[in-house]
């Protein structure tokens, strides 16, 4: 453990130095390094659903920007918590107790809209540069310790501790930027001021309670006041507002089932079944929180009743409950119709390789991996379940790539370390992946402490 902290503050050391005052590939090797630890101290939500709907909100948003300086990557934090940050060089988090509390998918895009313009407009450095208050090392200890307190206040310790809190012009800044951003995207910048509204009632009746959103982002009557002046929307003025969308309540409904006490999860969503007993999506969400939660007696007749009802994509759910019960036979189909349909789906083609290869069809379980790689890189599942079989393949050097990226996006980085060095001789010197090995080899090692393997 001492050599891992120390390994930490010298990457960090390392990524100043590197940095120079406001470098772009600083502010990346700031983030990089900021996820290798947040992947070991917290836990993250591995749900390809969870993930897929908050990135592809995000990454609408930052196709809107005029100019990107960074590609950006999303993550959810397995906490019930209300709270969101970014990290210099496009890392953007979000708890999952923010994703339970947004009433519309316009609600998160104010979030990541928020968050995008901060990296965007480089704040944190920006900040550093004016107050001379921040280095590096005492950023990535503030960052830190969001996510793992004990953690974060070692490194902050080492650099004069300093708060990850905005300076007012700053935060005013990402509000008028993030409305700008998610306006283009094609979302109501109307949410932003919804969603600070429902925070400040949060606030007002429970103030030692506040959600840690406002400690890092604080809301002040002057802050809202030029928002409503951006908007030219005042705080309270009526308007229809859109209510939440069935993606955003699958997302929902699996959030609660990952982080929330199982019992008050079930409880929930048989009460809102029964108080609609003809809703198919009422139905579709109840069998969605018993299969997450292993209730596959009362999963398999609340779903069958919602495909029934026109709940398309409870074809998917039925297809993991046939797994669950190794019925691959019957899992392949059902995925491989929802799959016609919906075929960006990352998580569902990871499903149809599990029942391939357990249908002993190796070459359609790789092509299903490689599918859902193509479309979630980010997917440890895919990254294993294809680096597995392209060794039982006899391609080594792939296997060990695949196998070493599932246990970096696992934490594991001793592990990733060595399969990357073995990957590297295997692979074709053409090859992408072999550069993409070389980097992660040296990478790991500084973030480790250790010389790179032989």
């Amino acid at each position: 453990m001492r050599r891992w902290r120390a390994g930490l503050l010298l990457a960090v050391c390392g990524v100043a130095a590197t940095a120079g005052a406001v470098s772009y590939q600083g502010e990346r090797a700031l983030g990089q390094q900021f996820d290798l630890a947040a992947r070991t101290q917290t836990r993250l939500l591995d749900a390809p659903e969870v993930v897929a709907y908050v990135s592809g909100i995000g990454a609408r948003i930052a196709a809107a920007l005029d100019e990107s300086y960074f590609d950006y990557r999303f993550a959810v934090i397995a906490d019930a918590r209300v709270n969101a940050f970014a990290v210099p060089g496009g890392y953007v988090y979000v708890h999952s107790g923010l994703l339970d509390a947004v009433r519309s998918d316009d609600e998160l895009a104010a979030v990541l809209g928020h968050e995008i313009a901060h990296v965007h407009a480089r704040h944190a450095v920006r900040q550093q540069e004016q107050t001379q208050v921040l280095n590096y090392a005492a950023l990535f200890g503030s960052l830190l310790s969001i996510v793992q307190p004990a953690v974060g206040s070692l490194a902050t310790a080492a650099s004069q501790a300093a708060v990850l809190q905005y300076q007012r012009e700053f935060e005013q800044e990402a509000d008028y930027l993030g409305a700008r951003y998610m306006s283009a995207a094609g979302y109501d910048a109307r949410a932003m001021l919804d969603f600070f509204q429902q925070l400040g009632e949060r606030q007002r009746h429970s103030p030692n309670a506040a959600p840690p959103y406002l400690h890092t982002h604080p809301l002040s009557e002057e802050r809202l006041t030029r928002l409503e002046a951006v908007l030219k929307t005042p705080q309270w003025a009526p308007r229809p507002r859109g209510g939440a969308s069935p993606a955003l309540r699958y997302v929902q409904a699996l959030v609660r089932a990952h982080t929330n006490p199982p019992a008050e999860v079930l409880e929930r969503y048989a009460r809102e079944r029964a108080a609609a007993p003809d809703d198919p999506l009422a139905a579709y969400l109840y069998g969605v929180v018993c299969l997450e939660l292993g209730q596959l007696d009362a999963a398999a007749p609340a779903l069958a009743a919602a495909r029934r009802g026109g709940i398309e994509a409870a074809d998917r759910e039925l297809g993991r409950l046939a797994l669950r019960q190794r019925d691959a036979e019957r899992a392949r189909p059902l995925l491989t119709a929802h799959l016609a349909r919906q075929p960006d789906d990352a998580g569902a083609h990871v499903d149809l390789a599990k029942a391939a290869e357990a249908l002993g069809a190796r070459d359609a379980a790789r092509a299903s991996y490689l599918r859902a790689l193509t479309l979630a890189p980010w997917l440890d599942s895919a990254q294993h379940g294809y680096g597995l079989l392209a060794g039982r393949a006899g391609q080594v050097g792939d296997g060990f790539y695949h196998l070493a990226s599932a246990a970096r996006l696992d934490g594991d980085y001793a592990t990733a370390l060595n399969q990357y060095a073995r990957a590297v001789p295997l692979l074709p010197p053409a090859d992408p992946r072999t550069e993409d090995a070389r980097q992660w080899v040296v990478v790991l090692s500084s973030y480790l402490g250790v010389p790179p393997p032989p």
